[in-house]
């Protein structure tokens, strides 16, 4: 009998739950959910929860520029932020009998301890090919392609909450659509089905809860710190981050149509002012929004937040929304509450039943912190419950608990965080001032979180631009060539009604470094921009001769359709473009001259060259020097005044080769003057070229 109802309930849930897909992994292999301005990477390994618990604060320790994986806007400098989600689950005082026949109120400290059952990314069409000079910037993408998905990628999981004996599905949406591009869909159902452990692990009867009815309350808190771009430019390293940073949540009515609910609540962090910061050259020691220090630029603005578009307890029944939910958006923090306590108070702050109310503002606004100190992690639950979860094997009654998301990021733009931030450092706005303008990006937040509720109610579907081409961009002789493509003649056909929409190509470019606010950028303001349109199918190719040598470029590729099938989108007719952050390139293209058939000519450009030489005409890259006017083939050998050498390496090819100013031993050099040593020189046919040598000056 022990058996019978084992295999019911296992094929129960696998019915219901995870149809055999041949696509699924169960490995855990790691996601990406990038097709928009977010580019968030899932990996069960980030956390105790696997895939439903992700925690980008255990990253951090060496390397901790690379630390926190969700990055926004994905195009920008060090943009990803301090991110976790966190499952706990909240019961009440009768608590819950596990597999071992113990009741618990508390499992664990309130931790969530999962096991991956599966994991499985599917997409519309796969992500773009990008190659610069040979070199291939992408893998072969090896998961599941699926035209039929209502968004343009959809990754989902399974999860076995093993302390609570529930299992957890999970699909998250991301779209392409520029009107939809800041935000992510995330629908998880909570089903009590009694396993601890996952069927691959042979599970028998002592793996599993007894039939019982429990009554519980399901936090979740998505949790952001931006950014890690913005902690370097004010602090001058990469410092932990999520220390100087404020949770909070506001209400506002819905705009668009479509739902049961007329307002949202939404719960948001932003970066708030660290203590014992440097002084600021205005005197102020108010780094909330991470002002630049020589310039004020603003480099975390975002506004990250979540809300709740729906909560019912019967996952089968979409009809079925509680609009009264959330229960509760409670405040905790990591040092005071997950890390440091295992008492039904904790599980009273989860919930919101504690002294600090289920709706609080944030913890200097109530009182609980000082207004200069920080808060290591700061965690904004959004609650709601609670349920009835009966589990009854006999009768094939497995209850569940259905939520919906949206999690996205609302931001001053570059130009108002730049406006903003200099004005603030020239003392034209106060601390104050400059604080009230930040927080205005929660009002794209809640755009954000509209037109998600908006997509939601509407089947999860919105008008497809086209897919990204493509990509290939070659380095050449005081030119960059641009090449695209579309793997298949279906690419040019909308998404859902296959009719053949497209309008135009268009080319983007950025210069210096690949990502805006780079310091190898000097302060430039470099942006991406389009430098290229055309409604010629056919051509699929663009040579940039507005180039110059030593500064590296990088490009991006987009399709335009001309809007006939944008019907019923936010704004119907409108042209819908690619998304830019699919293909732009990450490698650096460097045009270059063909070498001479002389030695006659050589130069070091710049001479002297200052610590600062990107300054001076090569954004990108600060330490380089270029040697011009080199022959096709030949010996380059750097030597100190004094003779000692410094440097040596061959060069063939072009009439320039670019020196970061460093030894064979990987160190720069020190000021002083260097002597530039050509021999062993060929023009292209093979004949000798005498040595020659030049002079020049570093200061660094």
């Amino acid at each position: 009998m022990i058996k019978k109802i084992l295999f019911r309930i296992t094929l129960y849930t696998f019915i219901l739950f995870t149809a055999a897909y041949a696509q699924k992994n169960y490995n855990g292999t790691p996601m990406f959910m990038n097709v928009n301005a977010i580019n968030f990477s899932l990996k069960k390994t980030n956390g105790e929860g696997q895939f439903s618990n992700q925690y980008s604060w255990m990253l951090t320790g060496a390397n901790q520029e690379q630390t926190e994986e969700w990055y926004y806007p994905a195009d920008q400098w060090h943009s990803q932020m301090l991110y976790q989600i966190f499952n706990p689950l909240c019961f009440d005082d009768n608590g819950f009998i596990n597999e071992k026949g113990a009741r618990k109120i508390i499992p664990t400290k309130c931790i969530n301890g999962g096991k991956n059952d599966y994991s499985w990314e599917r997409r519309r069409v796969r992500p773009p090919y990008v190659t610069v000079d040979g070199v291939p910037q992408y893998q072969a993408y090896t998961w599941e392609l699926d035209p039929d998905i209502p968004s343009d990628i959809v990754t989902e999981w399974e999860d076995i909450y093993v302390n609570y004996g529930m299992r957890a599905h999970v699909q998250m949406y991301g779209y392409s659509n520029q009107n939809h591009g800041n935000y992510f869909i995330y629908k998880a159902t909570l089903k009590f089905t009694g396993e601890t452990r996952r069927p691959i692990e042979s599970p028998d009867s002592s793996h599993f809860f007894p039939d019982q009815t429990v009554s519980a309350w399901w936090p979740i808190s998505f949790s952001f710190g931006p950014s890690k771009g913005g902690e370097y430019m004010s602090a001058s390293y990469f410092r932990f981050e999520g220390e100087d940073d404020l949770d909070s949540w506001f209400s506002d009515e819905l705009q668009l149509p479509g739902g049961l609910r007329d307002s949202l609540k939404v719960a948001y962090y932003w970066d708030y002012k660290a203590p014992g910061i440097a002084v600021y050259p205005n005197g102020s020691t108010d780094d909330s929004g991470d002002p630049d220090r020589v310039y004020g630029h603003l480099h975390s603005p975002q506004i990250p937040g979540y809300a709740l578009l729906h909560a019912a307890k019967n996952s089968f029944d979409p009809a079925d929304d509680d609009v009264s939910q959330p229960y509760a958006i409670p405040h905790a923090d990591i040092l005071n509450d997950l890390w440091s306590r295992e008492d039904l108070g904790l599980r009273d702050t989860y919930i919101g039943d504690d002294s600090r109310g289920r709706f609080p503002l944030d913890p200097v606004t109530e009182g609980w912190m000082a207004a200069n100190a920080s808060q290591k992690g700061p965690m904004r639950f959004v609650t709601v419950g609670p349920y009835e979860l009966t589990l009854d094997r006999e009768e094939e009654h497995v209850d569940s608990i259905c939520v919906v998301y949206a999690i996205g990021v609302g931001s001053l733009d570059y130009a108002a965080a730049d406006s903003i931030g200099r004005a603030w450092l020239a003392n034209e706005i106060s601390d104050a001032e400059k604080n009230a303008a930040i927080l205005t990006g929660k009002d794209s937040l809640f755009r954000a979180m509209d037109r998600a509720n908006w997509v939601w109610n509407r089947g999860l579907d919105v008008p497809d631009p086209l897919p990204a081409p493509d990509m290939e961009v070659t380095s050449d002789a005081d030119m960059i060539r641009v090449d695209w493509s579309y793997p298949s003649e279906d690419y040019y056909l909308d998404p859902d009604t296959h009719a053949d929409d497209w309008a135009a190509w268009r080319v983007y470019r950025k210069k210096g470094a690949s990502s805006v606010s780079d310091p190898g950028d000097n302060y430039s303001g470099e942006q991406w921009e389009m430098i290229f349109e055309t409604a010629e199918r056919s051509v699929m190719s663009y040579v940039d001769t507005s180039v110059s040598r030593g500064v590296a470029y990088f490009y991006a590729v987009t399709a335009l359709d001309d809007g006939t099938q944008n019907t019923d989108g936010l704004f119907p007719g409108e042209p819908l473009e690619s998304s830019r952050y699919a293909n732009m390139s990450k490698l650096p293209a460097n045009s270059f001259k063909a070498g001479l058939s002389t030695t006659q000519n050589i130069r070091v450009v710049p001479n002297p060259a200052t610590l600062n030489a990107g300054g001076m005409g090569f954004p990108g890259d600060e330490n380089q020097i270029i040697f011009a006017y080199l022959p096709y083939k030949c010996r380059i050998m750097v030597f100190t005044e004094t003779g000692d050498l410094v440097d040596a390496f061959d060069h063939v090819g072009t009439d320039q080769e670019i020196w970061r100013q460093k030894t064979d031993n990987n160190q720069y050099v020190s000021s002083g003057i260097y002597i530039l040593y050509v021999m062993e020189a060929e023009d292209a046919d093979g004949n000798p070229l005498p040595n020659e040598y030049e002079k020049f000056v570093i200061v660094r």
